[in-house]
């Protein structure tokens, strides 16, 4: 939580961030499949139950002065930063996708509970997970990341279609100009990831993409004020 909130004091206007699913059924903010890397616990996180997950510090292996940080649930995040701050929340599947039915009607039911459908995003690399969240809720905006060995023969606009996704999100390695257009064409917004340095944003804004995503939202929001 206090990384989001150092992003939305230096001016970012959306967090990106990863959920999955805990074996009692709580949506938790968390990247990796297993706890290790990113605290002092450990274990699989669709192994373990929230209250589990809770007594593990999140804060310290970055800095001590995080210390205390824990594992923060979507609930959470949804009743921290109200809009006008948007959310891209990319759900991960990996390691779990037989409980994407579990996982697709809890997130479902807690996003309209929001009230703030129109401030958010929810993106995968899941395909499938996206096309079911669709129909279920077809004002949502969803998002398609672009996964190169599967989807490297489909053009940006036809994954984005496939999944009636509002965004196609690549990394900015992945990016091409032609991508932009055909995607622009078709009102499909364009997003892209490790946008890090001054550098990166130039050639992504003179790409012509929409939003950018960046582990360092203080430098970017500088550059693009100074832009």
């Amino acid at each position: 939580m206090a990384a989001f909130r150092m992003a939305v004091d230096a001016g970012a206007d959306m967090l990106e961030f990863d959920v999955r699913l805990t074996r009692d059924g709580e949506v938790v903010v968390h990247h990796d499949r297993r706890l290790g890397r990113t605290s002092n616990g450990t274990g699989r996180v669709h192994e373990l139950t929230f209250a589990q997950i809770r007594r593990y510090d999140a804060g310290e292996w970055f800095a001590r002065q995080f210390r205390g940080e824990t594992v923060p649930a979507l609930r959470e995040v949804l009743e921290a930063f109200p809009e006008p701050v948007g959310l891209n929340i990319e759900v991960k599947t990996d390691g779990n996708t037989r409980n994407r039915s579990a996982f697709l009607d809890v997130l479902a039911r807690m996003l309209v509970a929001s009230g703030r459908m129109s401030s958010l995003i929810v993106s995968s690399f899941d395909h499938l997970f996206l096309r079911r969240l669709h129909r279920r809720l077809p004002r949502l905006g969803i998002g398609a990341l672009y996964l190169p060995v599967r989807d490297t023969l489909r053009s940006p606009v036809s994954v984005a279609r496939k999944v009636g996704a509002t965004v196609f999100i690549c990394s900015r390695a992945q990016l091409r100009r032609r991508h932009v257009r055909a995607a622009h064409a078709r009102n499909i917004a364009v997003a892209t990831y490790g946008v890090n340095t001054p550098a990166h944003l130039a050639a992504m804004m003179h790409a012509g993409v929409d939003a950018v995503i960046t582990d360092f939202p203080e430098r970017i929001v500088r550059a693009l004020r100074g832009a």
